[in-house]
């Protein structure tokens, strides 16, 4: 597993240009995807790599796991990321 700042390095060294820009683009591309994905609650599909969609959680009843009592769990919104199939992932 690589985090952000391990993601901005092999980027500046893949595509030659510095470590800076690399973060900079890196965190303005995240910022925007969320952005999209949470504020404006658009979809985003990029093509080769996959689709961000929302969906909704219907309601459900859920044991507390504190006292034992059932408690309903309201309806929610989440979002779901399925892989391109040209992304070719392998699972171990």
């Amino acid at each position: 597993m690589i985090n952000r700042k391990q993601f901005g390095r092999r980027f500046a060294e893949t595509y030659g240009i510095t470590y800076q820009d690399a973060e900079q683009i890196c965190r303005n591309a995240f910022e925007l995807l969320g952005k999209l994905l949470y504020e404006e609650k658009e979809d985003v599909v990029i093509h080769g790599f996959g689709a961000f969609k929302h969906k909704k959680a219907k309601p459900k009843n859920v044991r507390h796991p504190g006292t034992g009592e059932m408690i309903t769990m309201p309806e929610r919104d989440f979002v779901k990321f399925t892989p391109s199939e040209l992304l070719d992932i392998k699972e171990d």
